[in-house]
């Protein structure tokens, strides 16, 4: 009889939290709970793995360079990884300015938790410069000698070298053409986009890096302008993206459940310091087969009994989540039972979202396809030279 109660319990809570749980904005079809177990399309042999390093002029005359990156970071990983074929995606970052100005260069290694690098992007303000040539010959030093590379023949590597000014090369450091052959050892492709019309000198240098490494050398203006769409889906978006990064739980021993907490404020804190377009761009990303890691992270418990990964029969007390180790096993079942169900009703609508925002998006690059992209330039180099690998 106990166990009866129990049942018709949670059912009502799960129907009061899911009806809850709706966004005002849109109306969406019925729970689909087989969303979240969908098997992949493709096998994990053919998968693919990218990663990816911007080298970021950051002197004062970037600031519009700077902004792009802010708006279009989350647009660009999520355009590489809408691709069925793509696992994981990583990212890292290199700022350059010059000596004499706050930092010469800031480095951020390559890592798939996005979220943490993104934070670190949006604190970056264009700064310094004043003279022509800048840092570039260190920033791919970094770029290409102190980034975590991975040796899986799977993986396509790439840099983009973005800025408006020729390196110095009076200066007693690496010089570009060394990175460049280093580049070559490791498989990585170096990119470069040359800004605006100022600094001609910079040309040549930069269409000598990108040949030197098989890459592609473009020019755009001085601002990296690109095309920001807000859609009607946005709100709707971030609505259940906030509701499920809210409710993620960790488990394991206390150092880990640490780690996973603190990402998980630090992803929270995102959605008051980004516009709603990046917000609804990152879930988009997270969206995907690689989003996941960024999303979620390790020893999410709700994720990780939905994959099969973990029980709550063999948990020991100690590494559960804080809020379930004063409970009864059957507590918690319940517990996680509702939260599971919730998960799942929201991450169907997500979906449904996510994919009238794609159409609507397509639509409105179809009328203003003449309009200068940044984002667009950049996804569409590496998937030609993805499939060229």
């Amino acid at each position: 009889m106990k166990r009866k109660v129990l049942q018709i319990t949670v059912l009502c809570l799960l129907f009061v939290r899911c009806t809850q749980a709706q966004s005002p904005h849109t109306s969406v079809p019925p729970l689909q709970a087989s969303i979240l177990n969908a098997p992949p399309k493709v096998s994990e042999v053919e998968k693919q793995e990218y990663e990816l390093v911007f080298c970021l002029d950051a002197t004062g005359s970037m600031n519009g360079l700077i902004a792009t990156a802010k708006e279009k970071i989350w647009d660009i990983v999520s355009g590489i990884s809408q691709a069925q074929d793509v696992s994981k995606v990583k990212l890292g970052l290199v700022f350059y300015r010059d000596k004499g100005d706050a930092f010469v260069t800031k480095t951020y290694p390559l890592t798939d938790n996005i979220d943490s690098l993104y934070s670190q992007l949006l604190a970056i303000q264009a700064q310094g410069g004043g003279d022509e040539p800048e840092s570039v010959n260190k920033s791919l030093d970094e770029a290409v000698n102190k980034m975590p590379w991975s040796q899986n023949p799977q993986t396509f590597r790439t840099i983009f070298l973005v800025g408006d000014c020729p390196p110095h090369m009076n200066y007693n450091e690496v010089k570009y053409p060394e990175s460049c052959a280093e580049a070559n050892k490791k498989n990585v492709v170096i990119n470069t986009i040359k800004l605006g019309s100022s600094c001609g000198s910079a040309i040549p240098h930069f269409k000598k890096i990108a040949t030197l490494t098989n890459g592609t050398y473009q020019q755009l203006g001085q601002n990296a302008a690109d095309v920001v769409y807000n859609t009607p889906y946005d709100d709707s978006i971030i609505y259940y993206s906030r509701y499920i990064d809210e409710s993620k739980i960790y488990y394991g021993n206390t150092a880990q459940k640490e780690v996973m907490n603190s990402k998980k404020e630090m992803s929270l804190n995102l959605y008051d310091k980004s516009s709603s377009s990046a917000t609804s761009s990152r879930a988009s990303y997270n969206w995907t087969s690689a989003g996941k890691s960024n999303w979620f992270g390790s020893n999410e418990l709700l994720q990780d009994i939905i994959d099969g990964k973990v029980s709550l029969d063999t948990l020991p007390k100690e590494q559960l989540p804080k809020e379930l180790q004063e409970k009864t096993k059957e507590e918690q079942k319940s517990i996680v039972l509702i939260k599971q169900q919730e998960r799942v009703y929201n991450m169907n609508r997500l979906d449904v979202l996510v994919k009238q925002k794609d159409v609507y998006i397509r639509t409105e690059k179809a009328n203003n396809s003449g309009e200068e992209s940044f984002s667009d330039k950049v996804i569409e180099t590496m998937k030609v030279q993805a499939k060229r690998k």
